[in-house]
């Protein structure tokens, strides 16, 4: 697929800064060099909260000030206790550094020396956009983490059908990790998107699109980075509104059935859209200022946002006709997020945020007739969902981080992070009784005289969400740089628990019975064959009304069950200044991913050593010409939805009976039991959790390289240029084809007569994969098996699978405006060429949020 894209970031009045310089992912630098400076103190101030860092110069001049909150400093270099130069409005962003050049043809005892900011920061190496607050309330963009996405170049949209996410260089919509204040905020369930906070409460969003250093893990996709407001000296607040109105927009575009010259249904109409109505409305306010001057300081910013749609949601393939066609919806999103500063000392400091942001939506059904092309009918009572993924815009949490950041020497900075998050979901159903069982019966298959009561359960054959649902997150996060000449080395571990209570799904009012009559005889004597779950039953057999041959199914469902991730990771980096122009980084990152089941029992563990060069480079020592690269290698692991049903518990049974009639919930009178089976040998005894996945498995993880240039040809004109490229070497997936098992055993001699069989397994497709098989039924001896790409089907066979490959190519361009006369602007076009055969994580094509289970 070729895909081009450009995009205009903005005309604003604000410095931007696209300088990366190895820092934490919530804290910023500022670095640079100062001639004649042996001796000399280099003095940060916060502008709004007066926090102060000083730091004494070696006699090569060179400063790095890390671990600095987000925010404007004030910059002074001292000699001998007076002020050689000051520098104001010093801006300092997350994970970058603000590079700054004191210099003189003179000595520093004069006070002619003046500070400037770099145009181009030797340092950056890493790809992607970083946007400040300011950047944020002038850019035309919708007010969510995912419209502040698109805004960096290598990024798409995620299906629509998904809560959230977005493709970040190729990557699946669950191959990203999100931050909020150093702490993960990734749905734990699926991956797909993550939590929101209000808009005006980001300070900064850093949109990483590869090349980031081994401090971040857990993405083969990108990361988004996102720091907030803090309060300071001067006590502030504001209120925001905005609506948009359903007619200021462009009608929707119908969807038409395709022309193929093969189907009477060619260039006809599949489903009505200009009829879909929407308006949108926000309102937020904020409030920030000193509890206690230069200490204690308080940010609280609120946020709504109300969506009213209505829409035909019926298809022209399902009916032409139908008294839930259509929906009307008010779609609610409320945010908060509260943040407490501390400033023990200059030194220390201590933050609290608690953040939160809950989506509700109600709905009401109504009719819609397409030989009319309106609505009939009155709408029926509300149905109400609470974060409820593929129901509710997103899918929120509440969130409470303490985080701690401390020089505990000029040249040794420690900071340390805990933090949880709590995310139930629920819903209320209208018409909904979870006494009633489903009942579904065509017409044709009522026996006469016989009332079947179809209407009692509205939703019967469909699978609901547990009561009770929700997950939970538990992150603790250590990090510590040292600088040692021309050394700075940052090191730290970064551990999270993942749990899924209650998740999964169980059959509406507990049962389904689901009515047939036999098209193979009248009197029900011959058999019917191809049944899911059982294959054949003969209806006379039952006597009653098989014997007419009419039968019911009874379909049973429930996966509902706790599921557990721990992903567990420590990085060691260096970044080495080899010399006053080249800076190389080389890190390495060692991560653990364990998936546990509803018994507890851990069922998939991978481990993986990812290591990461980088190189920045100044070839003509001018600071006019930046060159960049970096190689490094990328995994993620699979997040607690991979346990639902795969690995833990599960019921899917078929019962079939004949009957003699139909009480009034729509259950059979005096059922005659035919058979009863499972089609995947589900009855709710627990896995063997040592077969659901190979033993051997490989992570799915990508390699990636980049190389870049940048240029200042004027100084109001930057130009650059970026080229990318990622290849995916591994991929888990399921696998249920039994086949190759079947045909060790017969090949090795084995019997296999008490084996229950194979269902599905987590695998690496395309590779070989080592299993364990309890061929003798007693739930404890176990073969090793090891089946070959090949064996698998994976191979360039007629008749196998290619085995799964994707790779994604971007060449990057820009030109940038930087702040001079008063504007800034940057317009950054990408021609991208992603290839393969896999999506990865997920399956778009079909809107699937079984991630890693898509059977490639």
């Amino acid at each position: 697929m070729l895909r081009q894209s450009s995009l205009a970031a903005a005309i604003s009045l604000m410095l931007a800064s696209s300088a990366v310089y190895a820092q934490s992912n919530t804290v910023g630098t500022i670095y640079g060099q100062a001639a004649n400076a042996k001796g000399s103190t280099l003095v940060v101030e916060n502008a709004a909260t007066g926090a102060k860092r000083t730091i004494t110069l070696d006699e090569s001049g060179r400063f790095n000030v890390t671990a600095l909150p987000a925010g404007t400093y004030k910059v002074t270099l001292m000699k001998d206790g007076a002020v050689v130069s000051t520098r104001d409005g010093v801006e300092v962003r997350i994970g970058q550094g603000s590079e700054l050049l004191f210099g003189s043809a003179q000595t520093l005892s004069t006070v002619e020396v003046t500070g400037k900011v770099a145009r181009l920061d030797m340092a950056n190496s890493n790809n992607g956009a970083t946007f400040s607050a300011a950047q944020l309330d002038r850019l035309p963009v919708a007010k969510s983490i995912d419209g502040i996405i698109q805004l960096a170049p290598n990024t798409t949209k995620a299906d629509s059908r998904y809560a959230g996410g977005a493709s970040f260089g190729g990557g699946a919509a669950s191959e990203n990790a999100y931050y909020i204040n150093g702490f993960p905020v990734t749905n734990p369930l699926t991956q797909l998107g993550s939590s929101e906070l209000p808009f005006g409460a980001i300070a900064n969003a850093q949109i990483l699109t590869g090349g980031f250093g081994a401090e971040f893990g857990r993405s083969t996709g990108g990361v988004v980075n996102i720091t907030t407001k803090s309060g300071g000296n001067t006590w502030e607040g504001g209120v925001s509104m905005s609506f948009t109105p359903n007619s200021l927009r462009g009608s929707r575009k119908d969807i038409f059935y395709p022309t193929t010259g093969k189907h009477a249904s060619d260039g006809t109409l599949y489903q009505r859209r200009q009829n879909n109505t929407e308006d949108e409305f926000s309102i937020g306010a904020y409030v920030g200022g000193p509890l206690i001057k230069d200490k204690l300081f308080m940010f609280t910013a609120v946020e709504r946002l109300t969506r009213n749609t209505g829409q035909v949601n019926l298809t022209r393939d399902v009916d032409e006709k139908s008294d839930s066609g259509w929906t009307d919806a008010r779609n609610v999103n409320n945010r908060y997020m509260s943040k407490f500063d501390w400033n023990v000392t200059d030194d220390h400091h201590l933050e609290l945020t608690l953040l939160g942001d809950a989506y509700t939506r109600k709905e009401r059904l109504g009719g819609w007739d397409y030989a009319t092309d309106s609505r009939f009918g009155s709408l029926g009572d509300t149905s109400t969902f609470k974060d409820v993924a593929n129901k509710t815009d997103g899918v929120g949490s509440t969130s409470q981080i303490l985080k701690y950041t401390g020089s505990l020497t000029q040249d040794l900075t420690l900071t340390f992070l805990h933090g949880r998050s709590n995310s139930p979901h629920t819903q209320t159903l209208a018409g909904y009784d979870s006494k009633l069982p489903g009942v579904i019966a065509s017409p044709a298959n009522r026996a006469p005289g016989i009332t079947y009561n179809t209407t009692a359960q509205p939703f019967a054959g469909e699978r609901l969400l547990a009561e009770g649902a929700k997950d939970k997150v538990k992150s603790t996060r250590l990090d510590i740089e040292w600088q040692h000449g021309k050394h700075t080395v940052r090191a730290g571990i970064d551990n999270n628990t993942l749990r899924s209570i209650n998740a999964g799904e169980s059959t509406a009012g507990g049962l389904t019975y689901t009515y047939f009559k036999s098209a193979a005889s009248p009197d029900g004597t011959v058999p019917v064959t191809d049944l899911r779950s059982v294959g054949t039953i003969i209806p006379a057999a039952g006597g009653q009304l098989g014997t007419q041959g009419y039968y019911v199914r009874a379909t049973q469902f429930d996966d509902i069950t706790n599921a557990e991730s721990t992903q567990a990771a420590q990085y060691i980096e260096d970044k080495y200044q080899v010399t006053k122009d080249l800076l190389v980084t080389a890190g390495l990152r060692n991560e653990t991913y364990e998936n546990k089941n509803g018994d507890g029992q851990t069922f998939l563990k991978n481990k993986n050593l990812n290591p990461r060069l980088a190189f920045s480079l100044d070839p003509l020592s001018d600071k006019t010409t930046h060159v960049f690269g970096s190689v490094g290698r990328y995994a993620i692991q699979i997040p607690t939805h991979i346990a639902v049903r795969g690995a833990s518990r599960s019921t899917y049974i078929d019962t079939y009976s004949t009957y003699s009639g139909v009480d009034a919930k729509g259950a059979p009178i005096n059922p005659v039991l035919l058979a009863t089976g499972s089609p995947d040998n589900e009855f709710g005894q627990a896995k063997l959790y040592q077969t659901v996945a190979a033993q051997n498995l490989k992570a799915a993880a990508q390699d990636e390289i980049t190389l870049g240039i940048e240029r200042t040809l004027t100084e109001r004109l930057n130009v650059g240029a970026k080229l990318t490229y990622r290849k995916m070497i591994s991929t888990i997936d399921d696998y249920c084809d039994q086949t190759p098992f079947n045909k060790y055993a017969e090949d090795h001699g084995i019997d296999a007569s008490h084996w229950g069989g194979f269902t599905c397994a987590s695998i690496n497709p395309g590779r070989s994969n080592t299993f364990l098989v309890n061929y003798s039924g007693d739930g404890k001896t176990f073969v090793p098996v090891t089946l070959s790409a090949a064996d698998m089907g994976f191979a360039d066979n007629p008749g196998q699978h290619k085995a799964p490959s994707r790779s994604y190519l971007a060449l990057d361009f820009f030109a940038e405006h930087p702040f001079r006369d008063g504007w800034y602007g940057k317009i950054n076009y990408t021609l991208s060429y992603n290839k393969g055969n896999t999506e990865g994580q997920t399956l778009s094509d079909v809107g699937q949020t079984d991630v890693s289970a898509t059977q490639t």
